[in-house]
């Protein structure tokens, strides 16, 4: 049996939920225009998952770059995620597809059983609800930008296989 990920007390710091249709956010995002965002990733903290059924599970942590939680983005989630020398971001699946593509660092990835190995320069395609983990296997951390086409972060429930 796999573990949920989401809400504020379980989930990662910004209290990842399920999208559900059509959110008033989604359509005032609609009938508004889009202004560009400039961010600079060393002014941002490193964020990680709340609570212990996330924490104790992964080792993962992130910078969230673009997002409707961050500024007036639509339909995009940006983000700089790291994964320790040694440490794992385990085994889960989630709705949307997701993109990986490694800045620094060496590692695999495991996408519904098959291992690839990965490193600077290397992009990445995850498929909707394709099972997949993150391995750091080099002496420093593995840097990857990720992204997902969802307006929040918190539009995407992970869900961990045990």
């Amino acid at each position: 049996m796999g573990t949920h990920i989401s809400g504020v007390e379980e989930g990662p710091a910004q209290g990842h939920r399920r999208r559900r249709g059509t959110d008033a956010h989604v359509l005032q995002r609609c009938n508004q225009t889009l202004k560009p965002v400039v961010v600079d990733q060393v002014e941002l903290d490193w964020e990680g998952w709340n609570g212990p059924a996330g924490a104790d599970r992964s080792a993962v942590r992130w910078k969230l770059l673009v997002s409707g939680e961050r500024g007036p983005s639509a339909g995009l989630v940006t983000g700089l995620g790291e994964v320790a020398p040694g440490r794992v971001l385990p085994r889960h699946h989630h709705e949307p597809e997701e993109t990986y593509y490694v800045v620094s660092g060496r590692g695999h990835v495991e996408i519904d059983g098959v291992r690839m190995d990965i490193g600077p320069g290397t992009a990445v395609f995850v498929p909707p609800n394709a099972k997949h983990a993150l391995y750091c296997t080099g002496a420093e951390p593995l840097v990857f930008v990720f992204t997902f086409a969802r307006d929040r972060l918190a539009d995407v429930v992970y869900y961990f296989n045990e």
